[in-house]
This record gives C-alpha cells, sequence and structure tokens, in this order.
C-alpha cells in the first residue's frame, strides 16, 4: 500500500512539474510577444547634450553675441556633416565669408543660439533643451565682403548623417525614427529626410518645401504620397514647432541603415533644428518562431533558473 502511494505521489509530482513548465513558457512566450508589440527596441537615441562645445567664433565680432563653450561643428561619435555649397555662377565663394557657427549643420546651446539670432521665433520651441542640432542659412548669411553676402555667391546645401545603424536582426519594415524639431522656411529652401540601406541610393522619406503661393505654408509631402500643409511664416510656437513621428520601409535582409537631413537649395532663408532623435525597430528571427511560439527549450530556462 505504502509501495503504491509512493507511485502516485510520484506521477502528480512528474504532472505538476510539467503543468509548471507548460504554464512558464506559455506565459513567457506571451510575455515576449506582448512587449514587442508595445514598443520597438531601441536602435539609436541621441539628445546632443554630450557633445563638447567651445567657444563662438563669428558670432559677437560685430553682430550676434560672444559665448564660451556654446558650439561645436563636430558632432556626437559617428555623426557627419557635408556641405555643398553650389555655385550660382563663375565666382567662387570668398573664403572665410559667412558666419562660421551656421556653415552648415552645427550643434550649440539652444538659449545661445536664440540669444545670437536675435530670436525671431527660435524662443517658442518649447520641446528641446541643452545641445540641438542646427542648420541656420538666416544667420550663416549675416556678413558682407565688397557689400555681397554668401548667398550672392552660392546656394547653402548641407546634411547631417547619424552613424550606420545596425539592422541586422531587425524585421522588415519595422523601424521607426522619431525626433522634435523646429524650423521656418521660405522659397526656394527645401528639407529633406533621406534613409539608405546598406549603402545603396537613399529614398526621400519627407520632404518640405514652401507653398507656391505664400511662404507662410509649408507643404510635407511623405514618403507613400501623403502630404499635408503647416504653417511657417509667422513666428508663433504651432508654427515652429514640429515633432516628427515616421515609420522607416526598411527592407526585408538589410544590414544597416543611415539617416540624413538636408537643407537644401537656400539663400538667406530660415532655419531647421533638431533634437531627441529616437529610432526603434523589432528585433525578430530569435525569441518568437512563426506562431508567436517560443524558441526556447526547457532546457535553456531551467539553466537560467
Amino acid at each position: 500500500m505504502v509501495h503504491r502511494t509512493n507511485q502516485i505521489d510520484f506521477v502528480m509530482e512528474k504532472i505538476n512539474m510539467t503543468f509548471t513548465r507548460l504554464t512558464i513558457m506559455a506565459f513567457l512566450s506571451l510575455f515576449i510577444v506582448w512587449s514587442s508589440a508595445l514598443a520597438g527596441d531601441t536602435l539609436l537615441q541621441e539628445n546632443f547634450n554630450g557633445v563638447a562645445l567651445g567657444d563662438s567664433v563669428d558670432e559677437g565680432n560685430g553682430q550676434g553675441a560672444k559665448g564660451t563653450a556654446v558650439w561645436s561643428k563636430k558632432g556626437p561619435k559617428g555623426w557627419t556633416v557635408e556641405n555643398d555649397f553650389t555655385k550660382k555662377g563663375a565666382d567662387d565663394l570668398p573664403a572665410g565669408l559667412g558666419i562660421e557657427e551656421w556653415t552648415g549643420w552645427g550643434f550649440a546651446k539652444l538659449e545661445w543660439w536664440v540669444q545670437t539670432a536675435g530670436d525671431q521665433g527660435r524662443a517658442l520651441w518649447k520641446k528641446a533643451d541643452g545641445v540641438v542640432a542646427i542648420a541656420d542659412p538666416d544667420e550663416w548669411d549675416d556678413e558682407k565682403k565688397d557689400d555681397k553676402s554668401p548667398d550672392d555667391y552660392v546656394k547653402y546645401n548641407s546634411y547631417l548623417r547619424t552613424p550606420s545603424i545596425d539592422l541586422g536582426a531587425v524585421k522588415a519594415n519595422s523601424v521607426k525614427l522619431a525626433f522634435d524639431s523646429s524650423f521656418r522656411m521660405e522659397k526656394n529652401q527645401d528639407f529633406e529626410l533621406h534613409a539608405a540601406f546598406d549603402g545603396a541610393k537613399p529614398i526621400v522619406l519627407m520632404h518640405l518645401t514652401s507653398d507656391d503661393a505664400k511662404d507662410s505654408i509649408a507643404i510635407v509631402t511623405y514618403h507613400g504620397g501623403k502630404t499635408e500643409k503647416k504653417p511657417t511664416g509667422d513666428a508663433k510656437e504651432a508654427d515652429v514647432d514640429f515633432p516628427v513621428s515616421i515609420d522607416i520601409p526598411n527592407p526585408n535582409g538589410a544590414k544597416s541603415m543611415i539617416i540624413t537631413w538636408a537643407m537644401l537649395d537656400a539663400d538667406n532663408d530660415w532655419w531647421w533644428a533638431i533634437d531627441n532623435v529616437v529610432v526603434e525597430g523589432t528585433l525578430g528571427g530569435t525569441a518568437v518562431e512563426p506562431g508567436n511560439k517560443l524558441s526556447a527549450s526547457w532546457g535553456a530556462i531551467k539553466t537560467a533558473r
């Protein structure tokens, strides 16, 4: 009788262990699927506050405001700036003409940028703080030589690029980009947001241009064809604040991606500034199998206890 009781106890223990294992596996599977659906995995995050800043160079010399530890041409590790100032005629841009701090994308303390530029609506950007990335051809053009300013010679084209972002384990069409930005614009100034995969030709995720009829409206065109109009002519908070959240169609099999903010064909126009950049994507291929089944053995789970 005692022997039979021991057998029953042994069987019940096995049943309980099996039930416990199945319960844990089911819970983990549901948790992984739920957490993946709730938020993507962070692939890149940057608020520019770690940029090492130096003193102002041209600002404060005849115009603007001097500053100590307020500006840098060099951004965070891996971020790059490329300038392509296209000639308008036969003459080259004279060496040194143009305010150095704004010769292409740069990085500066928000409060100092507002001060040295005389505000003009820049202070209405409330979602940024600390150091921000700025393309400001309006300030760049505030210098003359022989009664000519930089935009008499060239068009202002400048590109700000992220480091290469690893997509090797990221599911196709799952990448999202979000950032805070501020802008005002005029004709013929254009802004574009690009994504390039594995070194291929970039796709245009977003394009902004001034309305043909009036400069107070910017036409925003997104990848896929969706358009919207955004006020930009008046220095009001609603007009200069432009937070962006956009889906990026990362192709199946893409291993890397670079995102670019482009200021194009600008003269003595306005600005585009960004802060709080976040890139997310859904990691796939290891945690959850097709059918939302957990791809881990009980042995692996037991070992991890």
